[in-house]
């Protein structure tokens, strides 16, 4: 497992559990090895934005939700858009330092949510696509849950590994990445299964 993010939790005093198992690809996978149910797998999603987010940086995030749901991106671009608003609202009641201007609207309200490209994960983030960890603040990201998932007591965690998942309080994670909530997660479609009628 990657030792920065096993120090990363201990730093942080977090109470987790290192899981150990087969490869896997998806959610479906983890799910299936570790006899758990997908809501209790963290489904981690690498978002790009049509500007960024905050001023500066990469127009990217992660939007966690549970593994049982998909995320609607039209959602989630007004909560990131409403969480902008918010922090520009608390900067500007912020009372400057001594000799230094205020500092104010820094974050950008967000047009248009994407899910890039596997070629962006590797080239932006030198990871290969599915093994990202969870834990934007490794990448310098912000991150985004979904409220509902947000209340779980605890979940699992990709950790940047095909081979390795963390077991952890879902409050640990929020605090912890300083994760913002909203609600942007919605129900799976059943697939139906259509049959063609056949020419006679």
């Amino acid at each position: 497992m990657n030792k920065k993010l096993i120090k990363y939790l201990d730093d942080n005093k977090i109470k987790y559990e290192l899981m150990e198992h087969r490869v896997v690809y998806t959610a479906y996978d983890v799910a299936a090895t570790m006899h758990v149910k997908l809501g209790e797998i963290a489904k981690s999603l690498l978002i790009k934005f049509n500007k960024p987010f905050e001023d500066g940086k990469k127009p990217y995030a992660l939007a966690v939700v549970g593994a049982d749901k998909n995320i609607d991106l039209k959602k989630l671009a007004k909560v990131v858009s409403d969480w902008a608003v918010k922090l520009n609202k608390e900067l500007r009641m912020k009372k400057p330092e001594k000799g230094k201007k205020p500092v104010v609207d820094i974050y950008n309200k967000v047009a248009k949510v994407d899910l890039p490209k596997e070629k962006d994960m590797k080239d932006k983030f030198k990871v290969p696509a599915g093994a990202m960890s969870a834990f934007g603040s490794f990448y310098k990201l912000p991150v985004f849950v979904d409220k509902g998932f947000a209340k779980k007591e605890k979940a699992i965690f990709a950790a940047g590994s095909f081979t390795e998942s963390v077991k952890m309080p879902v409050g640990s994670f929020v605090k912890m990445e300083k994760a913002m909530s909203g609600v942007f997660a919605v129900p799976k479609k059943a697939k139906k299964n259509i049959k063609k009628n056949k020419k006679k």
